[in-house]
């Protein structure tokens, strides 16, 4: 009779603990391979995202300075121009003789490039160093600030992103200049010639991503109404529970209140001076004219007179 060799029960228990050490290690490997792999897909997202938010922030300043420096030619582009620089527009409402008490005030506006026009007043809102709402050509204390349940105020077709912009001159308190320094050269200083100095203007545009945040609409549209930059200086006021007025000051910057709701933003600052270039015509050289002894038309334009020189 032959005999059957049998394991011993103790060399099976360590065969069973050497496999299980096994298995442990292998679904260890399996769980860290899993964690760098999320963790280098987060950092790449988070790249993408900002790489995002620095092109849009940059594109819009740099439509803001195209709404200045146009075509004389391109009609539209011209309008748009002159809205900017008139009374109800982002730089001419600073530019009004006796405006100084507009200095600090912020004109807020969410941009929309998507739309048939760049700017208007009736869509922004004005918000002054205290933190209250101007009424101006009839803004509205919402009109300035971007929706996140309207698709026309997403600044692309993919609807990810959105740019508040706000537009603001610095008090002279705030810019260390040289007297006469904003004065172009060969241009006389009058109190009714806006064009007679060239102001400076500090823009802050502020893009962010809504849809990578748990944050209600209006948890978003607090934070669009908080101050671009030392939030400590600006005030606000509030009712206390015997419904008298309270001055409360700002804790939180835009940028780090979204921030905080995890939306991720970039601000981007940019100062910059509206400067009027002169362009001189020559109408007469020594009392002659052109080549048929006329005035110009140029100068016929400017000055206002006929061909001969008479007065119109």
């Amino acid at each position: 009779m032959r005999k059957l060799s049998s394991v011993p029960s103790g060399q099976q228990g360590v065969a069973l603990i050497v496999v299980l050490l096994f298995l442990i290690l292998i679904t260890l490997a399996g769980a860290i391979a899993v964690k760098n792999s999320t963790t280098d897909l987060r950092l790449t997202t988070t790249e993408q995202a900002d790489t995002l938010l620095l092109n849009t922030a940059d594109n819009t300043n740099k439509n803001i300075e195209q709404v200045i420096n146009v075509d004389k030619s391109d009609q539209s582009a011209a309008l748009q121009k002159n809205i900017a620089l008139s009374s109800a527009g982002m730089f001419g409402y600073f530019m009004n003789v006796g405006a100084e008490e507009n200095r600090d005030d912020q004109i807020v506006f969410c941009y929309r490039p998507r739309g048939s026009y760049f700017f208007q007043m009736n869509e922004a809102t004005v918000i002054d160093p205290s933190g209250g709402s101007k009424l101006v050509t009839g803004a509205t204390s919402s009109g300035g600030f971007c929706r996140v349940n309207n698709a026309e105020d997403f600044s692309n077709a993919r609807n990810n992103v959105m740019t508040q912009v706000a537009v603001t001159r610095p008090s002279s308190s705030m810019l260390a200049s040289e007297p006469f320094e904003y004065v172009p050269t060969q241009r006389s200083i009058t109190t009714a010639n806006v064009t007679s100095s060239s102001p400076n203007f500090r823009l802050f545009s502020t893009s962010f991503l809504p849809g990578m945040t748990q944050a209600s609409e209006q948890e978003i549209l607090d934070c669009l109404k908080k101050p671009n930059q030392n939030a400590a200086d600006y005030g606000y006021t509030e009712k206390d529970k015997d419904n008298n007025d309270v001055m409360k000051y700002y804790d939180q910057t835009l940028t780090q209140c979204l921030a905080s709701k995890g939306i991720p933003a970039k601000t981007l600052v940019e100062d910059v001076k509206l400067e009027n270039l002169l362009t001189p015509e020559k109408c007469l050289d020594y009392g002659k004219g052109d080549s048929s002894n006329k005035i110009s038309k140029e100068c016929q334009k400017l000055l206002n007179i006929s061909a001969s020189g008479v007065p119109q």
